[in-house]
């Protein structure tokens, strides 16, 4: 017995000066203790990334060699799933925010190192992600590395932007006590793992009839202002009373100041291509500049598309037609009924005609998307494997 197990582990276990990869490599080390859920803990994390050649695990940290603290994130993925993934801030020795670039992403202080598991290409959230920003709208950037964590090894992960107001991500103006006009960003998600008074319920209803609910995302819940809760609670109430006028009225969307069509256009486009099963519903962004900056509501970023691209059985996803919005399935009773509303008005329906015309020979061409899926499963090919 105790041979059966030596034979079944040792493929798990690489040794410093034997390991290597095209990836960069991260190396977590928690001084023995255990990552937790929402009690982040305190230690140190070191990235070797060579440009254009090969990294090895005994080689001396040279992207990052620091301090960070560390928490497990994901709802369904922690109970679920053997591997996990986790949120990480870079940290100073005193233990203040330390904004940096990794692996040439943009300085900043939150990360996070996602495990794909469910998707077993590895490269759902990033192509999603990629053809997001050949659209033309901000999406989280991320970069492939492979991840030790105490010297175990833990597979292929995707380090990953945070979404969060900063020049280089949600690009809107920091709020301030004297403009409650923005910037927001809010987000339709599961209420089970949002903290009390995280989250209001509007005006606005999904196919079952049941209010929508929102959840502060920026600022945060902890941090909101009790007028800045009013106003963006208010706010959101209005634009539902603004989409129930356009579907009535028939009123043309460019005589509308307050809602950015583009984004919602585009947003139904990407989770309408890969069939994202919790598309509209789930992990679904939303964001309001200042109205210095003639801030608008906006669809997005795009986030968390493991399960979209035919990559689950349920709610009619892996069919190739049909639409998310139309099946009617389980989930279509979730999702927001204001998206009906606005495929009612002449001039929106319109403008997404337009834009599909316009992408499918750009952004969503064939060759585009089949070439990028071609490019990322070469470079992550013995990483991948491996993995498994």
């Amino acid at each position: 017995m105790k041979l059966f197990l030596l034979i079944i582990f040792i493929p798990f276990i690489f040794l410093a000066q034997d390991f290597q990869s095209n990836l960069p490599i991260i190396s977590i080390n928690t001084d023995g203790n255990e990552i937790l859920d929402e009690d982040r803990i305190i230690c140190d994390m070191g990235i070797i990334s060579h440009h254009n050649q090969l990294n090895n695990l005994s080689d001396p940290f040279n992207n990052y060699n620091g301090k960070i603290s560390i928490e497990l994130r994901g709802s369904s993925s922690q109970q679920f799933f053997p591997k996990k993934s986790y949120s990480l801030e870079t940290q100073t020795l005193n233990g203040s925010n330390n904004n940096v670039s990794l692996l040439d992403l943009p300085q900043e202080n939150d990360w996070v190192l996602y495990g794909p598991y469910s998707d077993k290409t590895l490269i759902r959230n990033n192509l999603t992600y990629f053809l997001s920003t050949e659209m033309g709208n901000y999406a989280p950037r991320s970069k492939y590395c492979e991840l030790f964590v105490d010297n175990e090894y833990k597979g292929v992960y995707l380090l990953t932007e945070k979404i969060k107001r900063d020049k280089n991500r949600v690009n809107i103006k920091e709020i301030e006590p004297g403009d409650l006009t923005g910037g927001y960003i809010i987000k339709i998600d599961k209420l089970t793992d949002a903290p009390e008074n995280a989250s209001w319920c509007s005006d606005m209803n999904n196919f079952n009839n049941n209010p929508i609910c929102f959840q502060y995302h920026y600022p945060k819940a902890d941090e909101i202002t009790i007028d800045q809760k009013i106003y963006i609670e208010n706010y959101i109430n209005e634009i539902n009373h603004t989409i129930e006028n356009l579907s009535e009225n028939l009123i043309d969307v460019d005589q509308v100041n307050d809602i950015e069509f583009k984004s919602f256009i585009d947003y139904l486009i990407i989770s309408e291509l890969s069939k994202n099963v919790d598309g509209y519903r789930l992990s679904t962004f939303l964001y309001k500049d200042s109205d210095y900056n003639n801030g608008r509501l906006t669809m997005g970023p795009v986030w968390d598309y493991n399960l979209s691209f035919g990559n689950v059985d349920f709610c009619q996803s892996s069919k190739i037609n049909g639409w998310v919005l139309e099946e009617d399935t389980p989930c279509r009773g979730s999702i927001p009924k204001y998206w009906y509303g606005l495929l009612k008005n002449d001039s929106f329906r319109s403008e997404l005609t337009n834009r599909w015309t316009e992408l499918r020979k750009s952004a969503l061409s064939f060759e585009n998307i089949f070439n990028y899926i071609d490019s990322v499963s070469q470079y992550i090919n013995v990483a991948q494997n491996r993995n498994f």
